[in-house]
């Protein structure tokens, strides 16, 4: 079956055919097998590592699959995935969400509407709902199961769940103040579509926060093809330089781009570097169990929309 099976990308970020050339592989390559063979690697780490192989785009530098799952594919791996927030303990997400927060204050008001994509079970929602002056919540979440923690995070403010994760199109035009995308825009087979669409339902002096994987990051360095971002899930992965080519594409002005600082479980850290160096341990030490805050993997990003 092999890549037959599967979508013939050009590049996402500007159109361009891909070169043919492959910078980034996993020993067993994804575009080799067929779908039933990839669905058992789909969720998780700390397994054997296959993904559809990466290269850099000549004329834009976006780092893209020019082979992935169609879809009606990824619809049916995204139907069986369990909640975002299984991978990584609570207070760690919250105290990392919380650090994108304050960098979004720096650069809104937190007026007018507010409309967030994948919020999950809302812990950046509920930053933005007890310490924004937002009048609606718009939500996209597919995610039935999450839906009563989500419109509790929203404090008892009026809001909007859409049980997917697109189609803006309930949205009134030029009436979002602030517009959320926390590891969402890696997922998307078309960013700049749906960029596009959601710059229509943005007021002039609105802020897009994007979070996005970093292709060039530390973390990326150390673990090389066994960075965790390299996975099924991710049709492309930004730099700082291909994400604001795909802004401005957009319609967009980018005010700030910066390694945002996430929290971890230093035990989890740990394991995925002896993890990357052929070391495969199933439990860590209790006191490894702490958190720490670094600048490793990520990169934020705000913009403007252009009108």
């Amino acid at each position: 079956m092999g890549s037959n099976a599967y979508l013939n990308r050009c590049c996402p970020g500007c159109n361009s055919k891909s070169s043919g050339d492959t910078d980034v592989r996993s020993e067993i390559k994804a575009e080799d097998h067929d779908f039933e063979f990839l669905i058992p690697y789909w969720n998780g780490f700390f397994k054997e590592k296959i993904f559809f192989s990466y290269t850099h785009c000549k004329n834009c530098n976006l780092l893209f699959a020019p082979i992935f799952y169609s879809e009606d594919q990824l619809a049916s791996l995204y139907a069986q995935m369990p909640p975002n927030m299984d991978v990584v303990p609570l207070d760690a997400l919250r105290r990392t969400q919380y650090e994108y927060f304050l960098e979004l204050k720096k650069y809104s008001d937190l007026r007018g509407a507010y409309l967030e994509v994948g919020p999950d079970i809302g812990i950046f929602t509920k930053n933005c709902a007890i310490e924004g002056g937002f009048t609606d919540h718009w939500l996209f979440e597919p995610n039935k199961a999450v839906a009563r923690e989500l419109g509790l995070s929203v404090a008892g403010k009026k809001f909007t769940i859409i049980e997917e994760m697109f189609g803006f199109n309930t949205v009134p035009d030029d009436s979002i103040g602030v517009a959320v995308m926390i590891q969402v825009l890696d997922h998307l087979l078309d960013p700049i579509s749906t960029l596009t669409e959601l710059h229509k339902k943005l007021d002039k002096n609105a802020k897009l926060l994007l979070v996005t994987h970093n292709e060039q990051s530390i973390l990326r360095k150390l673990l090389g093809w066994k960075w965790p971002a390299f996975c099924l899930q991710h049709p492309q992965i930004y730099n700082p330089d291909s994400i604001t080519r795909i802004l401005e594409a957009s319609g967009y002005k980018v005010n700030t781009i910066k390694r945002s600082k996430n929290y971890f479980e230093f035990g989890f850290l740990v394991k995925h570097l002896l993890w990357a160096v052929g070391i495969k341990l199933v439990k860590l030490p209790k006191f490894m169990n702490f958190t720490v805050g670094l600048r490793l993997g990520n990169i934020i990003t705000i913009a403007t929309p252009l009108k």
